[in-house]
């Protein structure tokens, strides 16, 4: 089910009514929420799709189990049955991930396999987030094991009704639906401690009210407005387009992506709020980086944070030299990479800016951490490289595979048709992630003009007009692009 849809707003306004119901706010106010959130998160995901849901249970009722069995041992201080459980449910969860979303990548590679059997492989498309549960379920189980959410699972130590309501707590972390499919990736210590009654008087409105209408903003108006035109960058439109018109587009991909991704988010986001749940910024105007290395930082921070955690710190991080760092680097882009999907181009989308994590440690290796000492022109030529890399290594994600992205670039060098109102088109919806940028800059750089801003009369104005342009503009609906991985 899509957040911009009509079968979602009937969603949401009845688990708001019933969420919220005068008997919440009775002593078993949180055991109620919990479960509406449960029952409305089972039927978004699996609206389109009822099979789904089968594969969703077996990964959250073995991560449910597997976390509760963790906690048991580590309370008797078996650490050795702490490090087996973990090890399975990893194992496990790796293993969920591989078969359904790897499984055609891998069966192009088995020539012993009947071409028959790989062709339906290959057109077996992955489940919707599965990506996204399994890193949570892997986060969950590794977070628990190391006792950094010690307190919080205090209600799962113990056998009969408080372990069953552990195991339920555990599932609604899993399963809460603006998180589900796309992210962002919460941490168990993050959002366990949140669990509890909610009042509706609590609702932080201005908040909920900004992310919403924002989000909306940038997936309705802006990313689906930019897919109609880009899609001009794709065959038989490719072909008839010059060379001004596909530079533009790619421009306007570029926006369109990140309008995408961060409009899901911030929509993520004030739903979670709407329901008394604190999520984390997941974007934090990832245009404004003067490098690869600060475009990571400020991109899909959930997802950073996590190949940090849970995969670069383990593979040593930066403890272990400078040519294993540079590997380590490597290899997290690479795998993060797959993430991605199991194709070709997104490992070398992955791999390319592993490359590039590791020259730009190379070239500033000896500068401070601290030093913002350093010449304008410096930052707006690493400004131009950064933008100009990110926006081409986006091509993974559009073009079906490798070969249609160099064809891209062969097209590049043909003379074609210049196509004025295409382009027009994508600059007007393009300039709103521009403009979005520009106040991102504020913000960061005159915090007294922003602090002015926050607030104010032309503030409300802004989102008001924003309103309007979502109800009156909007383009055709798509869904979220990340709900392929």
């Amino acid at each position: 089910m899509l957040f911009n849809s009509w079968e979602f707003l009937c969603l949401l306004l009845v688990t708001l009514v019933l969420y919220y119901a005068p008997w919440s706010a009775g002593r078993h106010g949180k055991a109620w929420q919990v479960m509406v959130a449960l029952i409305a998160s089972v039927v978004f995901y699996g609206w389109e799709d009822p099979k789904l849901l089968g594969l969703l249970a077996v990964s959250c009722v073995g991560n449910s189990v597997a976390t509760a069995r963790i906690i048991l041992y580590k309370v008797r201080g078996d650490e050795t049955r702490v490090r087996h459980w973990v090890k399975l449910a990893v194992i496990l969860n790796l293993l969920l991930l591989g078969v359904f979303k790897y499984a055609p990548f891998f069966a192009g590679m088995m020539p012993f396999l009947p071409a028959e059997w790989v062709k339906a492989i290959q057109e077996t498309a992955p489940p919707i987030g599965i990506s996204f549960y399994t890193f949570h379920g892997i986060s969950m189980i590794v977070d628990v094991a190391r006792g950094e959410v010690t307190r919080e699972s205090d209600a799962m130590l113990s056998r009969g009704t408080r372990f069953a309501k552990g195991v339920r707590d555990i599932g609604f972390y899993l399963l809460f639906f603006p998180q589900l499919v796309a992210g962002p990736i919460v941490k168990a210590k993050q959002f366990w401690p949140q669990i509890a009654a909610k009042r509706w008087s609590d609702i932080p409105w201005i908040h909920v009210i900004r992310s919403l209408i924002l989000g909306f903003f940038l997936k309705m108006v802006v990313a689906d407005n930019l897919a109609e035109q880009t899609l001009g960058l794709t065959k038989p439109w490719l072909n008839v387009l010059g060379p001004l018109d596909l530079i533009l587009l790619l421009y306007g991909y570029s926006m369109q992506i990140f309008a995408d991704f961060a409009g899901y988010s911030l929509i993520a986001i004030g739903l979670a709020a709407l329901f008394g749940y604190e999520f984390p910024i997941n974007f934090n105007f990832p245009y404004l980086s003067t490098s690869i290395t600060e475009f990571w930082r400020r991109w899909h921070m959930s997802l950073s944070a996590w190949l940090r955690d849970y995969l670069y710190i383990p593979l040593g991080g930066n403890r272990k030299g400078e040519m294993r760092t540079y590997l380590n680097l490597f290899l997290v882009m690479f795998l993060g990479g797959l993430w991605h999907g199991a194709e070709w181009k997104f490992a070398l989308w992955g791999s390319l800016h592993g490359v590039f994590l590791g020259i730009e440690r190379f070239c500033f290796r000896n500068q401070k951490k601290n030093d913002q000492a350093r010449p304008a022109w410096r930052s707006v030529l690493g400004w131009i490289y950064t933008f100009h890399a990110v926006t081409i290594l986006w091509l993974t994600f559009l073009m079906p595979d490798l070969n249609q992205i160099a064809y891209y670039f062969r097209e590049l060098l043909v003379p074609g048709r210049f196509l004025g109102p295409t382009v027009f088109t994508t600059i007007v919806f393009g300039s709103a992630v521009v403009v979005y940028h520009a106040l991102g800059w504020i913000r960061e750089n005159r915090k007294e003009t922003f602090a002015r801003f926050r607030g104010s009369f032309s503030e409300a104005v802004i989102y008001g007009v924003l309103l309007f342009l979502i109800l009156t503009n909007s383009g055709p609906p798509q869904g979220f692009i990340y709900f392929q991985f």
